[in-house]
């Protein structure tokens, strides 16, 4: 039970230690060219945050079952349907990087888009349902 105490923190030191996070800075400016507003805004207002949370995108953009490109598209996907702007610059193209053709990112587009428009389709048009049963009940009254 200690030991899983200490090791505890241990990590908690290391996600706090300016160390950690300068090593992940140097690795991001090398593979990217720089940190980007949402990670250069995390480093400088909330260092304690900024090696987190690196480490767990480092953990979930290396999937175990997807390759990178296909990990890279789902992200397009999902700033497509977020609507962020900068997400989707980012996404497409780190999609581009890993192998992503302008093709395959318009299908990951245009599907997402398709998504998207369905939903807004199904959540509308069975709050319209809603309230005309509620009308008709009301009438029944």
């Amino acid at each position: 039970m200690r030991e899983k105490k200490d090791i505890v923190k241990q990590a908690d030191a290391l996600m706090k230690d300016d160390a950690l996070a300068d090593a992940l800075v140097e690795e991001l400016e090398n593979e990217r060219g720089g940190l980007g507003f949402l990670l250069g805004t995390l480093r400088e207002k909330r260092p304690r945050t900024f090696s987190p949370y690196i480490l767990k995108g480092r953990s979930v953009y290396n999937p175990s079952a997807l390759d990178r490109k296909t990990a890279e598209l789902a992200a397009v996907a999902a700033a497509s349907a977020l609507r962020c702007g900068h997400c989707l610059d980012a996404h497409i193209e780190r999609a581009e990087q890993e192998g992503a053709s302008a093709e395959e990112i318009m299908d990951v587009l245009l599907i997402s888009a398709a998504v998207c428009e369905s939903s807004t389709l199904s959540v509308s048009l069975r709050r319209f349902r809603q309230r005309e049963d509620r009308k008709k009940r009301r009438k029944g009254d």
